[in-house]
């Protein structure tokens, strides 16, 4: 009968874990004597975050939490778990790269086993048997990747459920707001419109607020329907869902668009949401008397689209920043909730596109100028 020793069922549970999984039995061997068990009570942290990451953990039995401080105001820092490790999982990958900080905080959810082993000590390992080390670092890329999506993939999905939530009860109240400014509730007098416009029009800056939330945990989630479609007749859609806009404002739209401009695969919808985004950005940063300016060139391997402006310009120190989320720059107040540009860059980038800015526009010293290429060639466009 064989014997199973204490040794064999460590290396077994390496040689299964997602960290070590692929290792020859000489290369698994090579571990065995840098291997301690340590065992963790219910509750127990094992390791915190942003505290170096002196130790690569793989869990032998029990079940361990992972979680990551959120800042959800100024004042209150809360914690959120993002995921639960099992027999076989890794924790602390993040020893093994650079700065070597831990990421999330390990909280024991029952009695839990790990099978520890001190980080310096596996690297100089890996130096002495470099292709047994390139085999574990492609695991942990994968870890790492795995572990974001199924981040992002709760996360859009928790964003759907809420804001859902919130949606429903705001979009109520609203209703009742324009049956009271139009007077079907009784007279109101001027005060009390006042009132009421003030209010519906913050439950509309809600409502877009939480429709852009969703709108970037669904482009995250690729949630976008791809077709072959002209993207001329997407920017005409466009300008003219604006120019009452531009024209109330005292603006000239201008329009030009390379003749034969080729059909591109993408989404009708959202690529036309990003064209109505820049142009309204430019159209509320352009003075009355100025110039908007859409145009569509048809170039070698791909169709470029530019919104050109003739306001003050976005300052340098800037540019570099407009597209992160929930970037509003220094006139804050001007530019709602920072994720116009953000979910423009996301849709763009799922076409397999880019999207950047220039200021001041090219040959001027005034306006800005958004640009943005969708490939022609459909084989190369991320299937979503």
């Amino acid at each position: 009968m064989e014997v199973v020793t204490e040794l064999d069922s460590v290396k077994a549970i390496l040689g299964h874990s997602n960290l070590f999984e692929g290792l020859s039995d000489d290369e698994l061997d090579k571990l065995l004597p840098l291997c301690r068990e340590e065992f963790y009570e219910t509750g127990t942290i094992i390791f915190i975050e942003g505290t170096p990451c002196n130790t690569i953990n793989v869990v032998e039995f029990g079940k361990v939490a992972l979680e990551m401080h959120l800042h959800i105001t100024r004042a209150k820092e809360d914690t959120a778990t993002i995921t639960a490790v099992t027999q076989g999982g890794c924790l602390c990958f993040s020893g093994l790269i650079d700065p070597y900080i831990l990421t999330a905080t390990g909280r024991a959810l029952e009695a839990t086993k790990t099978i520890s082993i001190n980080t310096p000590e596996l690297q100089r390992l890996f130096e002495e048997n470099p292709k047994m080390g390139h085999k574990v670092m492609k695991n942990v890329a994968m870890i790492a990747s795995l572990r974001l999506q199924y981040t992002r993939d709760t996360l859009a999905n928790i964003l759907s459920i809420v804001f859902h939530d919130l949606k429903a009860p705001l979009a109520a109240i609203e209703s009742y707001h324009r049956v009271m400014l139009g007077g079907f509730a009784g007279d109101l007098n001027e005060e009390q419109k006042n009132m009421l416009q003030r209010s519906s029009r913050r439950i509309t800056e809600l409502l877009d607020l939480i429709s852009n939330i969703v709108d970037v945990s669904r482009v995250d989630a690729k949630d976008l329907v791809m077709s072959k479609i002209s993207l001329e007749q997407v920017i005409i859609n466009s300008v003219e869902t604006m120019q009452p806009l531009a024209e109330n404002k005292g603006l000239r739209v201008k329009v030009e668009i390379d003749e034969g401009l080729p059909f591109i695969y993408g989404s009708r919808e959202r690529l036309g949401q990003v064209v109505t985004n820049l142009l309204s950005n430019a159209i509320k940063f352009t003075p009355s008397g100025g110039i908007v300016t859409t145009r569509a060139k048809d170039e070698l391997d791909y169709v470029q689209v530019e919104v050109l402006d003739s306001g003050s310009g976005i300052p340098n120190d800037e540019l570099s920043r407009i597209f992160d989320d929930f970037y509003r720059g220094l006139d804050a107040a001007e530019r709602g909730a920072g994720l116009g540009l953000s979910i423009a860059k996301r849709i763009i980038e799922a076409h397999n596109g880019k999207i950047w800015a220039v200021s001041p526009c090219p040959g001027s010293d005034i306006g800005s100028q958004f640009i943005f290429t969708i490939p022609k060639d459909s084989r190369t466009v991320k299937e979503v």
